[in-house]
């Protein structure tokens, strides 16, 4: 979604502020396959600060995904920050800041910006909750739903010689 900067970069105005949405469905990164339940909604502002265009928006979204442990699917609202310093000309050396946001003549697109924002403040390993059991590694169970009567006793093999030592009574 195109944002017009013309306003900004001429006249007198030194503040843009945005409210907008973005449509997106999924996103599949890695295996994990997140579906987005609403649209994406992002809102903050465009300063102008002497020669430098600044960008600061707080982005929200809604989304569904499978449980690390349990593989359960569960629903999460999460809300991320954007923010950095507008450059027209991304081929300029710009000491390698990592905030830089390129925009082209007058008109800016933060989609890409807003989806990598969004793929960086994703959870490593995505939990139902933090006392979910997981499933049963012998039976394939959800212990969060049932309890299984499997018996697993993982000894680490290195451990082994270990037992040895001290025998059951």
């Amino acid at each position: 979604m195109d944002i017009n900067l013309k306003d900004l970069q001429e006249g007198d105005i030194i503040n843009l502020h945005l409210d907008k949405e973005i449509e997106l469905d999924t996103l599949n990164i890695d295996g994990r396959n997140i579906k987005f339940i609403n649209p994406i909604k992002y809102e903050g502002d465009i300063y102008k600060v002497g020669k430098d265009k600044l960008v600061n928006i707080n982005i929200y979204y809604n989304y569904e995904e499978a449980c690390g442990r349990c593989l359960d699917l569960f629903t999460s609202k999460s809300k991320a920050t954007l923010s950095g310093r507008l450059v027209e000309n991304p081929e300029l050396n710009h000491d390698e800041e990592d905030n830089l946001i390129y925009y082209d003549g007058e008109k800016l697109d933060l989609t890409e910006n807003i989806v990598e924002t969004i793929i960086l403040n994703l959870p490593m390993k995505p939990l139902c909750s933090k006392k979910c059991k997981g499933l049963c590694p012998e039976c394939g169970i959800n212990l969060n739903e049932d309890q299984c009567n499997c018996e697993s006793e993982y000894v680490d093999p290195r451990f082994e010689k270990l037992k040895e030592l001290f025998p059951e009574k």
